[in-house]
Parts: structure tokens; sequence; C-alpha cells
């Protein structure tokens, strides 16, 4: 696909600025070029770099793994396996799609499972064959479906297969702009309105430990002190759609930490911290 006229200049211009020592200015180029054009991809991403510096969700999920080394990670929408690649031997992968790209276990180094089903398919009840039935997940991550209702009905159904101390990871939990964190895609960088699941689970279900990390290119939120056997969610689940169906995402994407609650620090060394006092189980 052919790249809009505005692309390419607008990020050779926010890189001389940041050779510069001028972020903010660069900052500025790239709004003004999603002002006249908001789908530019690739300005985008450059964007969400120059906003949330430091590792990116991909570099995170690896230091999860290497950190926590759980028994068995679930990913809910693997696309070609990249993050599924992150894995590492003993861990056991269950991956779930229902359109995956080409061979996403291609690259996975330890033993895997890949299931071509919704997500809501899978988890209301796992085939017989899966590793899921061996006492559940110590660490999932939610990156499928984008809109809010299928991210609430992925942690439900999540919920319910968590092993104790276990670890939930979901994806694009924190809006770049407001085009790009609406219900409906409008953009080829696309977020959707998963995000509104963080004020939800802090809301409703104040004992679960809802952390947000401020990291590229639409944040990363951990979910720990799992209750598989809460039922608070799923009893209101209607009442809870009706209710964020109109909450605005230009608010977070002005003042995140009014609608999320307070940020992590994008820090390994930090991160360890809170995963101990959540009560994250580590094998490592």
């Amino acid at each position: 696909m052919t790249a809009h006229p505005l692309e390419r200049p607008a990020l050779l211009r926010a890189r001389l600025l940041m050779a510069r020592g001028q972020p903010g200015a660069a900052e500025a180029v790239l709004r003004q070029a999603l002002a006249q054009e908001p789908n530019l991809p690739k300005v985008n991403l450059a964007l969400a770099r120059l906003r949330w510096p430091g590792p990116d969700y991909r570099q995170w999920l690896g230091w999860l793994h290497r950190e926590l080394r759980p028994g068995l990670y679930l990913e809910i929408g693997v696309e070609k396996g990249e993050s599924l690649a992150l894995a590492q031997a003993p861990t056991r992968v269950v991956g779930v799609d229902p359109a995956p790209v080409g061979d996403p276990l291609a690259a996975c180094p330890t033993q895997a499972q890949l299931y071509r089903q919704a997500s809501a398919e899978f988890l209301r009840a796992p085939p017989a064959d899966c590793a899921l039935h061996g006492g559940g997940f110590d660490l999932a991550f939610v990156d499928g479906d984008h809109r809010f209702e299928s991210v609430l009905d992925d942690f439900l159904g999540l919920e319910a297969w968590a092993a104790p101390g276990a670890l939930v990871v979901l994806h694009d939990t924190l809006p770049l702009t407001a085009l790009t964190a609406a219900r409906e895609r409008r953009s080829g960088f696309y977020t959707g309105d998963g995000w509104k699941i963080v004020p939800c689970l802090r809301a409703l279900r104040p004992r679960l430990w809802v952390l947000t990390l401020p990291v590229a290119p639409s944040g990363l939120t951990l979910v720990a002190g799992l209750e598989p056997g809460s039922t608070v969610l799923r009893e209101r689940r209607t009442d809870i759609l009706a209710s964020y169906a109109d909450l605005d995402p230009v608010r977070v994407v002005e003042q995140p930490e009014a609608v999320m609650g307070p940020l992590g620090l994008n820090a390994p060394d930090w991160a360890r911290r809170w995963l101990q006092d959540a009560g994250v189980r580590s094998r490592s």
C-alpha cells in the first residue's frame, strides 16, 4: 500500500527535531500531521514511542516470560505468532485465534497447541486435549478482538481458568488518540475501545490488582489477584456495557490517570516489586 504523502515528511521532520533535543516540537509535528490526516500508521507509532519511551509491549512480554517462567501460557489473538515466540521451555503454550496468519507456531520454541476458534467458544469449553485442563494458566495475554464487550468476555472466560497466583496481561489499554481508541475502526493504526476494561475492573472488582504500564504503542495492563469463582462481572454484564458505552476516549487521551488510575513505571525493577506485592507466582 502506498504511503500517504504527509507521512514521510512528518517522520523525517520529527526525527530531526528529536536529534536536536526538541521532543516537544517533534510531537507537535506528528500531531499536526495527524490532524490533517488521521490515518497515518507510522506517524501514530512514532507518536506512541515519543509519548511512552522505553521498552515496548513485546519487550515487556519477553521480560514477563523470563521473570515468571509460567508453567502454562495462554494467548488470545495470536495472529502471526510473534508474541508466542517469546515463550521459553519448559513453558507450555496454548494459542487461540479464529483466523491466524500463516503458521503461528513455527517460531515458538516450546511445546504449543493452537486452537482455531473464537475465544468465547474456546473459553466456554476448551477441547479435552487442551493443556489448560491440567490446572489452569499462569500467564495469559489478551490481544484478540479489541472491542470492549469482547475484551470483557475474554477476561470473564480467562479468570475461570486462572491458576493460583496467575497474571492476565491486556493489550491496547492506553489510548493514543480518540480516533484510534473508538469502538469502530476508522484507521489503519487501531486499538479499539477495549481500554474501558481498566476503569471497569477498578470500579467493580476493587480486590483485583490492576496496573497499566505506559508502554508503546498503546499500553499494557496487568491484572492479578484473580478470583476464578467471582460472578460479579458476569451477572452485571448487560449493565456494564450500557454504562460504559458513552465513555469518551478524548478524556483518557488527555488525562489518562483520571480514567485509568495511577500509571505504573516503564521500568522492570518497579514492576517486579508490584508483581511480588500482588502475589503473582514466579517459577524462576
